[in-house]
């Protein structure tokens, strides 16, 4: 029995949508499955059409004693699913609560029969509380669903660095076992660029199969039902269905990186054997061309004799009698009129930040704000630098305050979420980091950086 989660403390990556339909397509496969829902916002068990009322057994039951494994158990597409509910919410406020152990489901897991299922795949929230770190804490391996953002790249990046921590205190066996790419858009530049730049660095973690943009998949969790339910014969069924097929060579064995697919170009290049032929034939005329052109001609070096009567040109300087353009003096005194044209030239000099053309906006920056930039971007590596300078050149203002960790936390409290975005960068740390809760805004800091969805961005260094 493998035990596998789904977690990025990214939300909006695709996250509980991707083990809802992997989980269906497995069932699909002939295998034993079960999903537990451990969001208290409950989106894998509306996903399947489920909305336990505050009387019916669910996850908060089994996590606390209160209910055995198949007390709670709830079946649809052949998948045994632990549903949540908003209780969860209580749960996760009470810290001397049943549900507070941070082993809590692990230790119900441990209760079931190990070859009961072949899968058991826990959905995770979006953000490392109490919930996440049993789910870390439960799971073999990891999958992390990320879509093609920045904001995405930096939550794997993040749960990355806190592997360490979670193998040290909650779950020595605890491996990142793939990374996946949802909502994926190839003809975009950005999500391209994301796709390597997470090849680059995690290498094979990265699924080669992803999960093209599909209108299907959305409309089937809104209606309560896995991809394959919904629409088998849509791209996003086709999507998940390879995607399931490498998950199961990468934990069942059997998976062979990408380079594999290296000897197909060389099948390819037998066919072009019959190319040189035609090639011979080719040859076999540029002999005649030389022929043609006989090398008497670069011997025909009476070009230098033309160059003499270039100089001859010159001797005749009756051109010197342009005095005669002179007359054409008249003209100056149009340009005389157009003299105070030139007094809006100095207008680019302005300090202003922003620079307006009729019919286009750009936006170009400062010295000033140019140099807080080039501050940002100096205290990072070369290999962040490419993806930060771009992010920040969507940037129409930025200015810089110092650091206050006591008023960046008062101040990260307060912002409208769905507007401000903090990023923090600390000693210990070679990349920004996305700030999901105030304590997180911790010292020594670097850096942090207040972005504003709007385009504009404060520094704080």
């Amino acid at each position: 029995m493998k035990i596998i989660g789904f977690c990025n403390l990214k939300g909006g990556v695709g996250k509980t949508t991707s083990c809802q339909n992997i989980a269906a397509a497995l069932s699909k496969k002939g295998k034993r499955v079960a999903v537990v829902d451990m969001d208290p916002q409950s989106n894998l068990s509306a996903g399947f059409g489920l909305d336990p009322s505050p009387t019916d057994p669910q996850v908060f039951d089994l996590l606390s004693g209160a209910a055995e494994w198949d007390d709670v158990i709830t079946s649809r597409e052949g998948i045994d699913i632990i549903p949540s509910s908003l209780s969860l919410v209580m749960a996760e406020l009470n810290d001397n609560g049943p549900t507070s152990k941070k082993t809590a489901l692990r230790d119900a897991l441990s209760k079931i029969e190990a070859d009961r299922y072949d899968y058991i795949l826990l959905d995770s929230p979006p953000q490392l509380g109490i919930f996440t770190q049993n789910v870390l804490g439960a799971s073999q391996k990891i999958i992390v669903p990320m879509d093609g953002g920045f904001y995405s790249l930096f939550g794997l990046r993040l749960l990355d660095r806190s592997m360490g921590t979670f193998r040290e205190r909650l779950n020595p066996e605890l491996e990142i076992g793939g990374i996946l790419m949802t909502n994926y858009n190839p003809r975009l530049y950005i999500s391209r660029q994301i796709y390597e730049e997470v090849r680059k660095s995690f290498g094979e973690l990265l699924f080669e199969s992803y999960i093209r943009q599909n209108v299907s998949i959305v409309e089937a969790s809104s209606v309560g039902m896995s991809i394959f339910e919904y629409e088998p014969k849509s791209k996003g069924a086709e999507c998940y269905k390879a995607v399931t097929e490498e998950f199961l060579r990468r934990f069942e064995g059997g998976y062979v990186p990408s380079t594999e697919s290296v000897p197909e170009p060389e099948n390819v290049e037998p066919t072009p054997a019959p190319v040189p032929e035609p090639e011979t034939v080719t040859v076999i005329e540029t002999p005649s061309e030389p022929e043609a052109v006989p090398e008497p001609e670069p011997v025909k070096e009476p070009e230098p004799e033309p160059s003499p009567e270039i100089i001859a040109e010159p001797e005749p300087e009756p051109e010197p009698e342009i005095p005669a353009e002179p007359e054409p003096t008249p003209e100056p005194e149009p340009v005389s009129a157009s003299e105070p044209e030139p007094e809006p030239e100095p207008k680019p000099a302005l300090p202003s930040p922003i620079v307006q053309v009729p019919g286009e906006k750009r936006v170009t920056l400062g010295p000033y704000e140019e140099s807080i930039k080039q501050d940002v971007l100096d205290m990072l590596p070369e290999s962040e630098k490419g993806m930060w300078r771009q992010l920040l050149s969507s940037v129409t203002d930025i200015s810089r305050g110092e650091v206050d960790v006591r008023s960046l936390r008062e101040d990260f409290e307060d912002s409208d979420k769905d507007r401000y975005t903090f990023y923090v960068l600390n000693d210990e740390s070679d990349s920004f980091w996305p700030v999901m809760y105030p304590d997180q805004i911790i010292e020594p800091l670097q850096c942090v950086i207040k972005w504003d969805e709007y385009g504009s961005a404060e520094v704080y260094m």
